[in-house]
């Protein structure tokens, strides 16, 4: 089997089925010839979303957990099991344009050296949206949750060019396509990190084993965009600030303890303001 599609779903009922749905009219290949999967972890969505996805018993593979296990634990639960040669993580609230997936599952084949490959992001009016950045120093930790964004501009890869395939410290898990051989070889996602940082530490431990992380921009998808964090109720977001902070503490150390209030100010903040 060449591809296998992991999608964690929370209370994304319409996202998902048009997401679904942009799957199935993709035109490459390896989709025709059925050389592929769609795994689907569904995190105890209440809004009828496990409904719809039984439904599709018959052309999904789905696992059901009864609560909220965060999207680390769920993307491992999918990736675990999947069989293809490459393993997508697709967001839930996305739509596939033609060749994307035909696109990346060649530029794999035919570049030994990564050891995954991210795409283009376009919201819906087709402008281009900023999915790449470079590895978070300490001082961004400042800037990003004291809105001092002017001064991040480095670390958001403000002035880069989506125009160009590069490889690229780190690129979102909306839509990255990863070899299984390398997850199984770093032991996937570190599920201590539940919602937030789990993608950038996942780059890292890429990148630590000699393998590259690529953009490349000839092939896209549409993404809505973060709709299952602002659904985050204030338990949620108590744990997204944890693995901000678990990130920071783990790869700067003790100094990391200046971030806690903070942290803990934009955690109130942003809470108060949904």
């Amino acid at each position: 089997m060449i591809l296998s599609i992991v999608i964690v779903n929370w209370n994304t009922r319409d996202l998902i089925q048009k997401c679904l749905e942009s799957i199935c009219q993709c035109n490459s290949d390896q989709i025709h010839n059925r050389q592929y999967e769609i795994i689907i972890v569904d995190n105890g969505s209440q809004d009828g979303s496990k409904e719809y996805l039984t439904s599709l018993k018959d052309e999904i593979v789905l696992i059901e957990n009864r609560n909220n296990t965060g999207y680390a634990a769920a993307c491992n639960q999918g990736m675990k099991i999947s069989k293809g040669k490459y393993v997508l993580l697709l967001g839930s609230d996305t739509l596939l344009l033609d060749g994307a997936l035909g696109k990346c599952i060649a530029f794999l084949d035919n570049n030994t050296d990564c050891g995954a490959v991210g795409c283009r992001l376009l919201n819906p009016d087709g402008t281009v949206q900023n999915n790449c950045k470079t590895f978070p120093e300490f001082k961004n930790a400042f800037y990003t949750y004291l809105s001092m964004n002017n001064l991040n501009k480095e670390y958001d890869m403000h002035d880069f060019n989506y125009d160009r395939t590069i490889p690229v410290d780190q690129i979102a898990t909306t839509f990255l396509m990863i070899r299984k051989e390398l997850l199984e070889k770093i032991n996937y996602f570190d599920e201590t990190y539940r919602i937030l940082y789990n993608d950038v530490d996942l780059c890292k431990k890429i990148w630590k084993t000699g393998y590259k992380i690529y953009f490349y921009h000839e092939a896209e998808i549409i993404h809505y965009g973060s709709h299952s964090t602002k659904k985050a109720d204030m338990k949620i977001r108590a744990i997204m600030y944890e693995d901000i902070y678990r990130y920071y503490r783990n790869n700067f150390g003790f100094k990391a303890i200046i971030l806690v209030p903070i942290l803990a100010l934009r955690l109130l903040f942003v809470s108060a303001t949904k």
